[in-house]
């Protein structure tokens, strides 16, 4: 074992003693969890240290990304399988399920839903839906999409295209597709979640697939052998959207629980609740009112304690109380010390949440200093 892994696992052993004496974390939250970013899962070895840094740091739950940009980490007919697995026949989903009973770490399966492609090259794979159906893709220009002309402008400027592309929700075959990506998971894969990430729009803009328009203009009640009756009062078209997502989701969840009744279904979600539904489409409050989602986990990420608390009391104050235990807050350590990181989670207990779930793992794999620095925090 080189020097690094000795430093990492004896800091791991000393946020494992901390934890275990301190009830604000190890008590206070049921849901510890932890997401861990795809390049992580690749190989035997690097999930048996995903695992253990786990199991030492006292997380319970691990969100293990299985699809971040439209393909797969698992052994899929499909979803293309990822270029970083190709030349191989291993099933990092399988091995991690099977692995983590030996420490009783719950896995769920972390897809990134509309995300499709963020590179400045274009796929590897020539399955992947960019290439395959790219009349799918989302934009926030109601025209169809050029790729080949559109990933020219991404090479000359990263920002052409915002984040990257994404699917359009309101495209009936997209939906089908998930559905039918998430029908395959749960056929062969015993989860003890899914979590459902980048489930939004890209930004208020968008929503404008050609498809997606033309079903909204045409919305109309008829019944057959008499005149069309238009609907009175028809949705607007941020109500078309949000639905849209919502649709998805409450459809996904039912799927999902009809296969696996005790999975745990949750969802990545923009943490403040009102730029959530009127930016992105997320109605994530309906979603929990719905029992769509079992859990939201909001990505509170900022960096500011005033402004992660102001996050939180929009929470509070919009939410019936019996929701809290359903929300695990996410808190960020990419972007911040082990001090401010650390106060997040005591005001997260403090506010009487379900748990929390860290972003990510590759900081500690990477720093293997910062689980000592930011345990001492939680006094």
């Amino acid at each position: 074992m080189n020097r690094v892994g000795i430093t990492c696992r004896r800091a791991a052993v000393a946020a494992l003693l901390f934890l275990s004496n301190n009830p604000i974390f190890a008590d206070t939250f049921d849901v510890r969890a932890l997401w861990v970013v795809r390049d992580h899962i690749i190989t035997e070895d690097k999930i048996d240290d995903v695992l253990e840094f786990a199991y030492i740091n006292n997380y319970n739950h691990l969100f293990v990304q299985i699809r971040g940009r439209g393909d797969a980490y698992y052994t899929s007919r499909v979803v293309p399988r990822s270029h970083l697995l190709v030349g191989t026949d291993f099933d990092p989903l399988a091995y991690i399920i099977q692995k983590a009973r030996h420490y009783n770490i719950a896995i769920h399966a972390w897809m990134n839903v509309y995300y499709l492609w963020s590179s400045q090259d274009l796929p590897s794979q020539q399955d992947h839906l960019l290439y395959t159906h790219n009349s799918w893709l989302d934009t926030e220009f109601p025209d169809p999409i050029n790729v080949e002309q559109t990933m020219e402008a991404v090479k000359l400027n990263k920002n052409a295209n915002g984040e990257g592309f994404y699917l359009a929700p309101t495209h009936p075959e997209v939906d089908a597709h998930l559905q039918m990506v998430i029908t395959e998971l749960v056929q062969n894969y015993k989860l003890d979640g899914i979590h459902f990430d980048y489930i939004r729009y890209h930004a208020k803009g968008w929503g404008l697939n050609p498809v997606g328009m033309k079903l909204f203009f045409n919305q109309s009640f008829s019944i057959p052998g008499l005149p069309a009756l238009e609907v009175k009062e028809k949705p607007t078209f941020n109500d078309y959207k949000r639905d849209a997502i919502t649709k998805f989701i409450r459809k996904a969840s039912t799927r999902i629980k009809a296969y696996q009744p005790y999975c745990t279904v949750s969802a990545a979600v923009k943490p403040n609740l009102n730029d959530a539904r009127d930016q992105f489409g997320q109605e994530w409050d309906v979603w929990l009112s719905g029992r769509y989602i079992d859990w939201a986990v909001p990505m509170n990420y900022a960096m500011d304690l005033n402004n992660f608390d102001r996050n939180i009391q929009i929470m509070k104050n919009n939410l019936p109380m019996q929701y809290l235990d359903r929300i695990i807050m996410g808190i960020a350590v990419y972007n911040q010390k082990p001090r401010t990181a650390g106060q997040k989670i005591y005001h997260t207990g403090k506010n009487e949440f379900g748990g929390i779930s860290i972003f990510s793992y590759t900081v500690f794999k990477e720093q293997p200093s910062y689980a000592k620095k930011l345990v001492k925090y939680l006094k």
